[in-house]
């Protein structure tokens, strides 16, 4: 199989994958499990994966300098801890359809991270596509039911998407950074560990666990989905990409997840956006998309 082939159809998957999660963190939301417990409890699969790595490897597998553990609490803050806690309480006040949109425009604040951290190339394309997403990302998340307001609990649930969209963006960045010395399931590992053990405290600090006890098994089962697919398969096929591709080039394919999140909101939750939406929908995917012009060719 073709290299090209082979590393958009991982990306596709991984892209499907995350479109699915939005609706499943929408139903355990909805479900009365608390925002910061769901994102720990996605971590939880990581424990067996390290033990494994660990009895398999040894101490071989454990990074020794201080610049890899420098990446894996990066990656650990930025890509789990942050926003598992933004995206979920966002998430409370916000639909899952919205939310996906706005995650949308995480690939132009990668662009820009890559330009000026990893010295990517630029061109008018990528500023005037950077400049459209942008700005209908801005209007989107003030937009609630055809008015703009800054305040109110939707915008504050956007606010929140759109902060954990942009801890995505660096944490891509510390990613690409770090796959030079660390393998991809080594970084998987260690990064959810700190992101656990992060997460598992504010959970005990901040929520009631009581309430785990009276989860319902539709509830374990979303978790369940979440952890193994969006936290754990959708991870390593990305960094595997990851580390083979030019993450300007590969974060095209980010704006396929808000087309695949509504479907799947619409047929597991009954969600319909509005026109108004749509518009600024599609002004953000056609934004990174121009950005992105000319650009999907991998290393």
């Amino acid at each position: 199989m073709p290299k090209r082939i082979f590393y958009f159809i991982i990306v596709l998957s991984a892209i499907l994958m995350w479109s699915f999660s939005f609706p499943l963190i929408k139903i355990a939301l909805d479900n009365d499990i608390p925002p910061i417990t769901l994102a720990a409890l996605r971590t939880i699969v990581f424990i067996p994966i390290l033990a494994f790595l660990l009895i398999k490897n040894g101490k071989n597998c454990i990074p020794t300098t201080r610049y890899d553990w420098l990446i894996l609490i990066g990656i650990g803050i930025f890509a789990i801890i942050l926003p598992g806690i933004l995206q979920n309480v966002g998430m409370m006040y916000t639909t899952a359809s919205v939310s996906s949109i706005i995650q949308a425009s995480g690939p132009i604040f990668t662009i820009v991270l890559a330009i000026f951290i990893l010295g990517e190339s630029t061109d008018v394309k990528k500023i005037v596509g950077a400049i459209i997403a942008l700005i209908s990302t801005i209007f989107l998340v003030a937009s609630i039911n055809g008015d703009f307001s800054l305040v109110g609990a939707a915008v504050y649930g956007n606010s929140l998407i759109l902060l954990s969209s942009i801890s995505y963006a660096i944490s891509s960045i510390i990613t690409k950074k770090g796959l030079g010395s660390i393998k991809p399931l080594q970084m998987l590992g260690f990064s959810t560990l700190i992101g656990f053990i992060a997460l598992s405290i504010t959970s005990i600090l901040e929520e009631p666990l009581d309430i785990i006890n009276n989860l319902s098994t539709e509830t374990w089962v979303v978790v369940l989905l979440l952890t193994l697919f969006p936290s754990f398969i959708a991870l390593l096929l990305w960094y595997e990409a990851l580390a083979n591709a030019e993450i300007s080039r590969l974060i095209v394919f980010v704006y396929l997840m808000p087309v695949f999140s509504v479907i799947f909101s619409y047929i597991l939750l009954g969600e319909v956006i509005s026109i108004q939406t749509m518009v600024f929908a599609t002004l953000i995917i056609g934004g990174v998309a121009l950005a992105q012009k000319d650009s999907i060719r991998l290393q």
